[in-house]
């Protein structure tokens, strides 16, 4: 019963605000200020069931529906919330979703001190010569598969892990700090260049 009344708020509130928003345009100034507390009273709320919810399965489901709702809001809420969400299979679902919200991923390369000495010197010369940025370009994406594809790329999101192949080139990125991701990519400059890569992705 319990799980059906969040649910059942969920949708309600979700209604309620499209409902809202479609009115604000005929409203005095005080009318509107009221239901903007409203609106952040009711977006609390929803929050909450993700962050609250002993449930995990009403979680999973809320967040289904606030990404789904088609309010720009509810879904920077949902995604923001999962991100944060210590509950891994919410995390996943939210790390997904922001990948596949995104045109194209901009990541910062740095040199990799693992790596022998040989690949930090040619890896220093890429970076000298050419910049510290690589841009990944998703010209289709597949939001339920957690694919992305483009001309010589393909990727997939699995748990909070992100991998692509990009021509002869590669990279494994995970999860960091609910917003950015860093991992290790190879970039080929004539011969694969060994870097650690860093990106937000909000």
């Amino acid at each position: 019963m319990l799980t059906t009344r969040a649910l059942m708020m969920v949708l309600a509130i979700a209604a309620g605000l499209a409902t809202t928003q479609g009115a604000i345009a005929q409203d005095s100034e005080d009318d509107i200020l009221e239901k903007a507390r409203s609106q952040a009273r009711d977006y609390e709320k929803l929050k909450r069931v993700l962050v609250e919810e002993p449930d995990q399965n009403v979680r999973l489901a809320a967040f289904d529906l606030m990404v789904k709702d088609g309010d720009s809001m509810l879904h920077a809420i949902a995604v923001d919330a999962g991100l944060a969400s210590a509950d891994r299979l919410l995390q996943a679902a939210a790390f997904k979703e922001a990948i596949m919200s995104l045109d194209r991923l901009h990541l910062t390369l740095s040199l990799d001190k693992t790596a022998s000495q040989d690949m930090q010197e040619k890896a220093k010369q890429y970076l000298d010569t050419k910049g510290d940025a690589l841009v990944i370009v998703f010209r289709k994406k597949d939001a339920r598969a957690g694919t992305f594809s483009g001309p010589s790329l393909n990727g997939e999101v699995s748990g909070t892990l992100l991998t692509y192949k990009l021509g002869y080139g590669s990279g494994t990125l995970e999860l960091k700090d609910d917003n950015a991701i860093s991992g290790t990519v190879i970039v080929h400059s004539g011969s694969p260049l060994q870097f650690l890569a860093s990106g937000r992705i909000r």
